[in-house]
């Protein structure tokens, strides 16, 4: 009887660790099926200074790799007050605007600066992803 126990226990243990990981990976692989999906992750990650997070976001080309880049530099001399307060800050979606089916500009402000700000989503083969080239050339976005 005791033996059945532990080998109960151990099944029961083994399901509910497949569920937690299940539930782990399931979060971390979420895919961004639209434009306003990865449009607010990217927003949301770069508020937050996880530039990891924000970076697979990026539709990788060399100019928008080395304006990212500029961006994490002028980020990361910030002071922790003003990371916080980025952080802590809310945004809200003012516009979007749908320019054809594989191109968005979201606008948009954060409660911290409060400064209208443009980003540009463009989907090339199946995938959303963020047009750092557009986003960079609106100054407003190191204010």
């Amino acid at each position: 009887m005791l033996q059945k126990n532990t080998i109960a226990n151990k099944c029961i243990s083994l399901i509910i660790l497949c569920n937690i990981f299940t539930a782990c990976t399931e979060q971390k692989t979420k895919h961004n099926n639209t434009a306003m999906d990865v449009g607010r992750d990217f927003i949301r990650a770069t508020l937050d200074g996880n530039f990891k997070d924000a970076e697979t976001l990026l539709f990788a080309d060399s100019q928008n790799v080395q304006l990212f880049n500029s961006y994490k530099r002028v980020y990361s001399n910030f002071t922790n007050t003003q990371k916080n307060a980025y952080k802590n800050a809310s945004y809200t979606i003012l516009t979007i605007n749908e320019e054809n089916d594989s191109t968005s500009i979201i606008n948009y402000s954060n409660s911290y600066k409060n400064i209208p700000q443009n980003i540009k989503i463009v989907k090339k083969n199946k995938v959303w992803a963020i047009d750092f080239k557009h986003t960079y050339s609106d100054t407003t976005i190191l204010k």
